[in-house]
């Protein structure tokens, strides 16, 4: 798997950039999933989400 590609796949472990650090979880079909927003639920159950065009905000674990 290429790093420019983010895994759009539910239950993939990543990780997103919120609040001044890096929070790790795993995707979940949250808000607009099929149109490329992306949603990760922390470990503590957070859930963020970011959209395709702001990449560098998230990542694959």
């Amino acid at each position: 798997m290429s790093a420019d590609n983010f895994p759009y796949v539910e239950g993939q472990p990543a990780e997103i950039y919120f609040d001044g650090k890096w929070h790790r979880g795993k995707i979940i079909a949250g808000y607009r999933f099929r149109d490329g927003i992306v949603t990760v639920q922390t470990e503590d159950g957070q859930k963020i989400w970011c959209g395709e065009s702001r990449k560098e905000l998230y990542r694959a674990l």
